[in-house]
């Protein structure tokens, strides 16, 4: 019984750990969130849709 709230508990707390962080990082913005940020040669500045061109 007492293993099976522990593993609850724990679990629970991994989603809402992660939802925190999810939520953490979408207020930070597209590139600010990113894990590759440093190396990325994108331009997150630009937002026109005319100015991208998409991969075929």
């Amino acid at each position: 019984m007492i293993v099976n709230i522990l593993l609850g508990l724990v679990i629970f707390g991994y989603a809402g750990w992660m939802m925190v962080r999810h939520i953490r990082k979408s207020k930070q913005g597209k590139c600010a969130a990113c894990a590759l940020k440093k190396s990325c040669s994108s331009s997150c500045s630009e937002t026109d849709p005319a100015s991208m061109t998409e991969l075929k």
